[in-house]
């Protein structure tokens, strides 16, 4: 049974003549899997299609990280892909996301595979392939496989992604929300008043933080809520107690 999506996917200057797809489902063997006769898979049972190791070959650091969409840990290859699942688990669009999600492998000039580093399902039934390259990393083999990596995703309906990294103010700013994913047990207590301030308009952290009771709980529940897409303020830009957060639109509070 072939895994074909079409019988010939032409990529850039290559004519690829067979273009396989092998994918994981509920931590069972690797298969094929024919988009032809059984339509999308079933991307709620989809599992990593293999677990990244060290080794003395293996350029790559394994991360295990702790994803809040998934409630569950992400195995992942490098610091880099930490970086992109950090970004990822806070925006409210996504609900899933796997890491090392298929294999794609095919025949052209000589036969090769790639292995893309994450996908992720949005709330919406879409999907986007990721695979994370540092932009100095990105030789001519990666953007070979990258281009037809693209090619087949738009095949099957779906969006690819080549994430590079992120400046050092926007990465540090996501570790540190990073740090405030937990909801405070104590949240529902100051939620209400932090939104009604922020929805008259952009406030200053330090205009929130000075709401505080003298209990010094209501801070962790505003970097908390940055984190959770409630409120809003510029990643790319360094943080002072001047900084301006606003509501997010589709947030609604009593």
């Amino acid at each position: 049974m072939t895994s074909i999506i079409s019988t010939k996917v032409r990529s850039g200057d290559a004519e690829i003549a067979e273009l396989c797809w092998f994918m994981r489902f509920r931590d069972g063997d690797v298969v094929q899997w024919c988009w032809r006769d059984r339509g999308a898979p079933p991307l709620d049972d989809l599992s990593a299609i293999r677990t990244p190791r060290s080794s003395s070959r293996n350029r790559h650091i394994p991360v295990s990280a702790y994803s809040m969409k998934n409630a569950g840990v992400v195995h992942l290859e490098s610091g880099l892909e930490h970086d992109l699942v950090r970004r990822l688990d806070r925006d409210p669009t996504i609900r899933r996301m796997v890491a090392q999600p298929l294999r794609l492998q095919w025949t052209a000039t000589d036969p090769a595979s790639h292995t893309p580093d994450l996908l992720t399902i949005h709330h919406s039934g879409a999907v986007t392939v990721w695979d994370v390259r540092a932009v100095d990393e990105q030789d001519d083999d990666f953007r070979v496989k990258s281009r037809i990596t693209r090619d087949a995703c738009a095949i099957a309906g779906w969006r690819y992604e080549v994430f590079s990294g992120l400046k050092t103010v926007e990465r540090m700013n996501h570790l540190w929300l990073h740090g405030f994913r937990r909801r405070p047990p104590w949240t529902d207590r100051y939620k209400n008043a932090i939104l009604t301030m922020a929805a008259a308009g952009p406030v200053t952290l330090d205009a929130l933080f000075g709401a505080d009771d003298g209990s010094e709980e209501i801070k962790p529940v505003v970097w908390h809520l940055l984190w959770a897409g409630d409120l809003r303020t510029d990643m790319k830009a360094p943080w002072t107690l001047h900084t301006a957060v606003t509501l997010a639109s589709e947030v609604h509070h009593d």
